[in-house]
């Protein structure tokens, strides 16, 4: 219920946001930001949440501005290729 509210709510006061699937890797770059930290926190043997959530913000600080710009500046290329293969699957 609350999530049909939330996108009734959108569409009549934010007509410029985009309709996208929940959890669409091929248009969300955030997906691939959280691709990188999953696999720098594997060099890691973590036993319990805070040395998760240490480790975590550790990782995150040491991702480069480079990587998060390349990632938002891939976005209109990624837009394209949805538009391209008609919503399914991409190289992305």
């Amino acid at each position: 219920m609350t999530r049909s509210l939330t996108r009734q709510w959108l569409l009549y006061n934010c007509p410029q946001v985009m309709k996208t699937f929940p959890q669409s890797p091929d248009i969300n770059p955030i997906e691939n930001l959280w691709s990188e930290l999953k696999m720098r926190l594997c060099k890691y043997q973590i036993i319990n949440v805070n040395q998760l959530k240490a480790k975590l913000l550790l990782e995150l600080d040491n991702i480069s501005n480079n990587i998060t710009r390349k990632l938002v500046q891939s976005t209109p290329h990624r837009l394209l290729e949805v538009i391209q293969h008609k919503a399914y699957q991409t190289k992305y």
